[in-house]
């Protein structure tokens, strides 16, 4: 079943959209970790240091304030999902290296390969089986601009992490969304039950870039490719209570590496923010020849850079940091 974007504009909740116009404001991580204020990771950080113009994504060293997120928290309240907070929302950008200043343009240096927030195994308060961690894609929506169906796609890029698990005893699985159910924390639909706790990871799929800017601030359908939500259980801050993943439709996306953003490889990134991995990398610019520069590559580098649909070596690192461990049934 397929939906036109008229109609998908209905989705957002009562009152979201009155926060567009909102300023948003930098302030650092400390303010952010004691008053328990949301950060967004592609909002641009500059400095005059140097000569260069620098951009920290990682949402962790440097956040952003937004009311747009914090509005959400207070209809979460009024709808009875008081146990949960939204805390933080990871993305991927699209860069574009023209038009910078001489020298170098730095446009990301990020080295957090884990995120402050993380799974807990067998945590009875989000219906856990087991170790597993479960995941669903809310079919009516993924579909990439009109007609590119984006659901295999996206279980690939579980499958990718999943099978990384060698000794771990984590394990992904797929759910299917319950009849009658919308996924979503931060969306409703009509006609449908808004149940966020379908699964642990919920894809809500491709949605109008308008949605971004009600929620992320202005600017962000031009520039944000994907965005995870992440939601904490409000009593441990540090514990994920469930994710939720959103796809700019403002794109032209691709899944057979021909041409537009590939589906597979922004799947990939940010299902591994899901999974609770941080931006790693640092990219940059010279801007005598226009060359950029990136190192290491990565899956989990903050801008997108073209299709990668493995994990490469920082990637394999944060997998073993954060489920190493996860214990066996």
């Amino acid at each position: 079943m397929l939906f036109s974007k008229k109609v998908l504009t209905t989705l957002l909740v009562c009152g979201l959209a009155i926060f567009m116009s909102c300023e948003e404001s930098t302030i650092s991580n400390d303010t952010v970790e004691k008053e328990g204020l949301l950060s967004v990771d592609y909002v641009e950080v500059e400095s005059a240091k140097k000569g260069k113009n620098t951009t920290n994504t990682g949402g962790i060293k440097e956040g952003v304030y937004s009311e747009h997120l914090a509005e959400i928290n207070s209809q979460l309240a009024e709808k009875g999902f008081d146990n949960i907070k939204l805390v933080m929302a990871e993305t991927i950008t699209y860069t574009s290296n023209g038009g910078f200043q001489a020298g170098q343009t730095l446009l990301a240096n990020d080295r957090t390969k884990t995120l402050p927030s993380q799974w807990q195994p067998n945590d009875a308060r989000r219906g856990a089986s087991g170790n597993d961690l479960t995941h669903t894609v809310f079919s009516p929506f993924a579909v990439a601009n009109g007609s590119i169906n984006s659901e295999p796609d996206i279980d690939a890029s579980f499958e990718t992490w999943n099978n990384l698990k060698k000794n771990s005893g984590l394990d992904i699985l797929k759910v299917p969304t319950p009849a009658g159910v919308f996924p979503s924390a931060i969306l409703s639909f009509p006609g449908l039950t808004q149940n966020p706790f379908a699964a642990d990871i919920s894809t809500i799929g491709f949605l109008p870039g308008s949605f971004f800017d009600s929620v992320l601030g202005p600017g962000a359908s031009a520039s944000v490719l994907g965005v995870t939500f992440t939601f904490t259980w409000t009593a441990e801050p540090n514990v994920i209570a469930l994710k939720e993943v959103w796809y700019n439709d403002n794109f032209a996306w691709s899944n057979d590496g021909s041409s537009g953003i590939d589906i597979e490889t922004v799947a990939l990134h940010e299902n591994g923010h899901a999974l609770g991995f941080g931006h790693f990398g640092r990219i940059f610019v010279t801007n005598g020849n226009n060359k950029l520069h990136v190192a290491p590559r990565a899956v989990m580098n903050a801008s997108y850079l073209g299709p990668v649909r493995e994990p490469l070596g920082t990637d394999k690192a944060s997998f073993s940091n954060v489920y190493g461990n996860w214990p066996k049934d």
